[in-house]
């Protein structure tokens, strides 16, 4: 399975470059030399395609999040993107312990996560989403009452799975929580709408499906996180998300990954 996930990621990366005029196919992001290099130190958890994977066979990190912060840093003056490779529990701590200057990881704004870290503006709006066996005859969310549920451990998506039921199965990842579905072991997984969609669309197709979205919750705003206070950076964040976010780069780079929108 990972070999082929990797094959599938490698396809789109290379699609997204090839419609950017080329690139590097490692985590740096090109500019002009300079006397020094100027990095930005970034926690991912490189293990939740379609935003963030590592590829061993090249040693490179790609992905959804991986090609917007090194276009953002681009615009932002960054001679290079080094990336921290964490579990998603342990990103925020690594920016309150100053071993990375941001986090970028599919991850969701919320009122308590404030209160450890500031975020940039949102750079993508998402929901999140209940899957299923293709086989269920069920399509709104009530059906996990009491069922067991896989969801990855630290996200938003554990505390919803307490919501429905107190048999929540803790994964360390999206893929091993579809798994868990596929196998049986689990009843349902939740998780975001444009990871479970990249899944189904590539490795579970007519076997797992979007049974529902989640009740009020179809505004998820995710966002870049920096250190608690450190507004500087936060600004020139945004700066560099508004300026690369209306180039051609990145819509190609956006439609590679997600598909167009609907006209």
């Amino acid at each position: 399975m990972r070999k082929i996930m990797c094959l599938v990621l490698t396809v789109i990366c290379l699609l997204a470059l090839a419609g950017c005029g080329g690139g590097t196919k490692n985590a740096e992001a090109p500019v002009q030399k300079q006397s020094a290099e100027k990095v930005l130190r970034v926690g991912i958890d490189a293990d939740y395609p379609p935003f963030g994977y590592y590829q061993e066979a090249t040693k490179t990190f790609i992905g959804y999040d991986v090609e917007l912060i090194q276009g953002v840093a681009r615009k932002m003056g960054y001679s290079k993107v080094e990336f921290v490779d964490l579990e998603f529990n342990n990103l925020l701590p690594s920016l309150q312990d100053g071993q990375v200057d941001a986090v970028i990881s599919c991850m969701t704004i919320t009122d308590e996560r404030k209160k450890a870290v500031d975020f940039t503006e949102p750079y993508l709006i998402s929901s999140n989403v209940v899957i299923g066996s293709s086989d269920t005859k069920v399509n709104n969310a009530d059906a996990m009452k009491d069922k067991r549920i896989a969801s990855e451990v630290g996200s938003v998506h554990a505390k919803q799975a307490k919501q429905y039921s107190q048999n929540v199965i803790a994964c360390s990842n999206a893929e091993e929580a579809l798994k868990l579905v596929l196998e049986k072991k689990a009843d349902f997984a939740i998780m975001d709408n444009n990871t479970a969609r990249f899944f189904i669309t590539n490795f579970y197709n007519g076997k797992l499906t979007v049974m529902a979205e989640l009740p009020d919750d179809k505004n998820n705003r995710i966002g870049i996180a920096v250190a608690k206070g450190n507004k500087e950076l936060a600004d020139k964040l945004n700066a560099g998300l508004r300026d690369y976010m209306q180039t051609a780069d990145y819509f190609h780079m956006k439609n590679t990954y997600f598909g167009k929108p609907n006209a």
